[in-house]
């Protein structure tokens, strides 16, 4: 793996600090020589990474102005803008969280012997697959549906089974970007034992802990993704994430 240039650390860190609402929406941007000191680098280096974030969507220079955080609700082309599509992913794993925790809680509670070896079988499924070049999004999915069958409560599996097509639209986004990281990939992996091993060993608050910690560090994993990412694959699949998102909740409303 290609070691990363200071344009693209310095270009994810301000990325990150305008998600997190360091750099507020609609607020000016610190001046390039303020920047380039905060990160120790040249101007130079700063100009590259704020063109970068223009292109992205998330800053503009309008003429005559300073550089600015553009707002979420501002049209970036045609279109879903990045900025929006990524915002509402990171909404949707939010949401996840809250509902997985409590389902694998149950889970770990109720499961039977035949349903934990449903859910380990799972996820050696995403092993397999990931060891045969494939994806693993089906695969991941059925991991997490296997863990609502496991609450022995068939609404827990109907209402997972309502977000079951965002949730692999979903999950082929952190999928492809955790792809791109050897690190991302052990992390995910390592997540997923942690899901199993506490419903397994029948520790709900365990289990709890583990979606928690899992799910939270998909989001981190969205928000440390590379440039190139959401320039290319992961822009493509976050925009047709957001559409089908859309979609989805046209129909339900």
């Amino acid at each position: 793996m290609q070691p990363r240039s200071r344009t693209d650390l310095v270009t994810d860190a301000i990325r990150q600090r305008i998600q997190r609402g360091v750099f507020p929406l609609g607020s000016k941007l610190p001046s390039e020589q303020a920047i380039a000191i905060d990160f120790q680098v040249s101007r130079t280096v700063v100009r590259e990474a704020v063109a970068r974030l223009k292109s992205d969507g998330l800053l503009e220079t309008r003429k005559g102005a300073a550089t600015r955080v553009r707002a979420p609700n501002e049209p970036v082309g045609e279109g879903l803008s990045m900025p929006k599509s990524i915002d509402g992913l990171l909404g949707f794993l939010e949401v996840r969280r809250a509902i997985e925790m409590e389902m694998a809680a149950l889970a770990a509670v109720r499961r039977t012997n035949r349903q934990c070896r449903e859910v380990e079988a799972a996820l050696l499924a995403i092993d397999h697959s990931t060891r045969d070049g494939k994806s693993g999004v089906r695969e991941d999915l059925e991991f997490h549906l296997s863990i609502g069958h496991a609450t022995s409560n068939a609404y827990w599996t109907q209402f997972v089974q309502l977000f079951a097509d965002s949730m692999q639209s979903a999950i082929g986004v952190t999928r492809a970007n955790e792809a791109r990281r050897n690190d991302f990939s052990a992390a995910v992996a390592d997540e997923h034992r942690q899901i199993y091993a506490a419903i397994l060993e029948q520790d709900p608050e365990k289990a709890r802990d583990a979606v928690r910690l899992h799910l939270t560090g998909a989001s981190e994993r969205i928000v440390q993704a590379d440039t190139e990412f959401w320039k290319h694959e992961g822009g493509d699949l976050a925009r047709i994430w957001a559409k089908h998102a859309a979609i989805k909740a046209r129909n339900q409303g």
